[in-house]
């Protein structure tokens, strides 16, 4: 069973701060949320972490209900336990056509070609780079966006995507920590990004939802989350 589960972390405390600002100690405490043998085949675990409204809420999507309980005595509130919903449920309602709002913080790069040599991995950092990868990324991921300016599409295709439906780029940042103890540090950039999408295809949707979009997926990135309009 998929699971989608939300935790509410306390910034003001040492161990909330360490897990919002450290990557690495996040993916750590993340993964003691499941057993060593869980099955990532057809959902891999994901996590975000989004601040609003005063709130700082970390998401989780796994392959079966995650324990949680270290998580939140080291970085939560005990009044506030974990809470878990069978993902599969909302998964199972995705149909074409239908409407979403989508937000999704991922790691947008590219692989720079060289004659006779393996294509080196970068970021885009750029916010017209960014989206232009979020929109190559939706081709493949069950989704549609609306149109750009300088999209080719017919005029009733425009008329059905308003100007607040546009996917933008709220913020930016790059992560940098250690991993495993080597003294290189690790440089994640990432982007928040968030708009309207549109059903093209449920199942690949499903799996853009359960197994995340790019890279870095364990390290916060990749996790897309869908919510109704209006």
């Amino acid at each position: 069973m998929t699971t989608l589960t939300k935790i509410l972390l306390n910034p003001r405390t040492r161990g909330g701060r360490k897990l919002i600002t450290d990557p690495q100690s996040m993916h750590a405490a993340v993964r003691a949320c499941f057993p060593p043998d869980i099955d990532e085949s057809e959902s891999r675990v994901l996590w975000r972490v989004d601040t609003r409204d005063q709130e700082t809420i970390l998401y989780i999507a796994g392959p079966e209900k995650p324990t949680c309980q270290h998580v939140v005595d080291q970085a939560g509130w005990e009044s506030r336990p974990a809470q878990s919903a069978d993902y599969d449920r909302f998964l199972n309602t995705l149909m074409r056509g239908q409407r979403w709002h989508f937000e999704m913080v991922a790691n947008p790069t590219y692989s720079e070609w060289k004659k006779g040599e393996r294509g080196k991995v970068k970021a885009h950092v750029s916010i017209a780079h960014q989206i232009s990868w979020l929109y190559k990324k939706a081709e493949t991921s069950g989704f549609a966006l609306a149109p750009r300016i300088d999209d080719t599409t017919s005029d009733a295709e425009r008329s059905r995507w308003s100007a607040h439906d546009e996917p933008q780029v709220l913020e930016r940042w790059t992560d940098t920590f250690r991993r495993g103890g080597s003294q290189r540090p690790v440089r994640i950039a990432k982007a928040r990004f968030a708009g309207t999408l549109e059903v093209t295809d449920p199942d690949a949707l499903r799996r853009s939802l359960t197994l995340g979009i790019g890279r870095a997926r364990g390290y916060g990135c990749g996790m897309l989350t869908l919510a109704r309009i209006g």
